[in-house]
């Protein structure tokens, strides 16, 4: 059936794919950003003189949240004297994915057909593939389990309401691709149990192990300083609360529930960190703080040394969200209502309430601080408002809340050492 599968897949759907994404790109600045970056592949290969002794693994992911859940994975392996090859799809995660260290390297997937595949196979010789959550490409699958070369899946999730599960016709060619492969890892209990009943009769094994990106939240907040994040005396006796990653849609939810509980919290001090801390979008904002709510006093944090008894710190930089979650008393994280929810982990990691929207669904570790009572999830203003005022005036129902992200991280710590141990024996 792969076979077949093979003939439909490079007669019929690689072409269309291919025409599909040129003319996307005449619309798109990223994708033709990577079509440019796809050109220069073999020769930044040619270039990249790498030491023949060291058996190679290429680690793909899509973008840059999928690399840095594998980073806790590469760090091991790169203990163990493999020579580590990076490959995205995307040039956000290609561009983005700047904690590489020198020794490994890191390019664009090539286009997937079966020349280029091969030539990029040929030319690496890779020991091991292992793909970061999804993003499998038939010819890669195909061309590495016919040379032999190991195919692995680590954080593998099951999306029940992806609707290629259901299109039988679409159904059939992805168990095909996820056949090739000869290990998955998957997140949970569910994951774990759909893989399974999806992979009865190929020689796919799957494996409960976590998620690494349990473990790259972890080890992430161990380099925090939190005297470094501000001046101490600025948030002095003060309830923090920091809004990560927001879009207008939860800065309009945001805004006026802030400003309504200000006047019976008047010791909240709020750090709003727009997902694109562009100077039109912070101007946008404080031209409606201005207008629409004048006791929401604004600062910029570039101007923070000019500090005047300000309660709303504007982050017009990146890089910053982090170690502002390390010294919050509890955390708005935004895309929810968007474009998908951001990383809901990091504010969870310092043992804080974390209130998120989750319309656009996009992740699961939503449902898991949910669950553990760490998480708050935001449909209406007034329930955020209600919502709020409890979590600021009932110290019991926040000791509750803040207790519940400790058990978050319980069940996933030690999800590297188990696919570790388990891929290299």
């Amino acid at each position: 059936m792969v076979k077949i599968w093979f003939l439909v897949y490079n007669i019929l759907f690689l072409p269309l794919i291919w025409v599909g994404f040129r003319l996307l790109s005449l619309f798109n600045p990223k994708i033709r950003e990577g079509f440019k970056g796809r050109k220069k592949i073999f020769s930044d290969i040619k270039g990249w003189n790498l030491d023949d002794s060291k058996s190679k693994i290429i680690f793909h992911s899509s973008s840059l949240g999928e690399y840095q859940q594998a980073i806790p994975i590469i760090t091991e392996l790169r203990k163990k004297n493999y020579q580590i090859i990076t490959t995205f799809f995307s040039p956000s995660g290609y561009k983005n994915s700047k904690t590489l260290l020198s020794d490994i390297k890191k390019t664009y997937l090539p286009f997937d057909s079966y020349p280029n595949v091969k030539k990029f196979f040929d030319v690496l010789k890779p020991e091991m593939v292992i793909l970061m959550r999804y993003d499998l490409w038939f010819n890669f699958l195909y061309y590495a389990q016919k040379t032999g070369v190991k195919i692995i899946i680590a954080n593998a999730r099951y999306d029940e309401n992806d609707i290629f599960w259901k299109v039988p016709f679409v159904k059939s060619i992805k168990k095909a691709m996820y056949g090739m492969v000869d290990k998955m890892f998957a997140i949970d209990e569910s994951d774990y149990s759909n893989y399974l009943k999806l992979m009865d009769g190929y020689k796919t094994q799957v494996i409960k192990a976590g998620d690494s990106k349990f473990e790259r939240v972890f080890e992430a907040s161990k380099s925090i300083k939190k005297e470094e994040v501000i001046n101490p005396r600025i948030i002095e006796g003060k309830k923090v609360f920091v809004v990560g990653s927001s879009w207008k849609d939860d800065e309009d939810i945001i805004l006026p529930v802030l400003s309504k509980v200000l006047k019976y919290n008047e010791n909240i001090f709020t750090f709003l960190v727009p997902h694109e801390p562009k100077d039109t979008k912070i101007e946008a904002i404080e031209e409606n703080l201005k207008n629409e709510y004048p006791n929401l006093k604004s600062i910029r944090l570039s101007d923070i040394e000019n500090y005047s008894n300000e309660n709303f710190v504007i982050v017009d930089s990146i890089g910053k969200l982090m170690s502002l979650y390390s010294i919050a008393y509890l955390a708005y994280v935004g895309g929810g209502l968007r474009t998908g929810l951001h990383n809901v982990l990091e504010p969870a990691i310092f043992n804080i309430p974390v209130f998120f929207a989750n319309e656009v669904k996009n992740s699961d570790e939503d449902e898991i601080l949910v669950e553990k009572g760490c998480g708050i999830l935001v449909s209406t203003r007034n329930q955020f408002y209600r919502d709020l005022r409890r979590i600021l005036s009932d110290e019991k129902y926040y000791r509750e809340s803040s207790e519940g992200c400790k058990y978050v991280f319980d069940e996933t710590l030690g999800t590297t050492k188990k696919i570790i141990e388990n891929i290299i024996n």
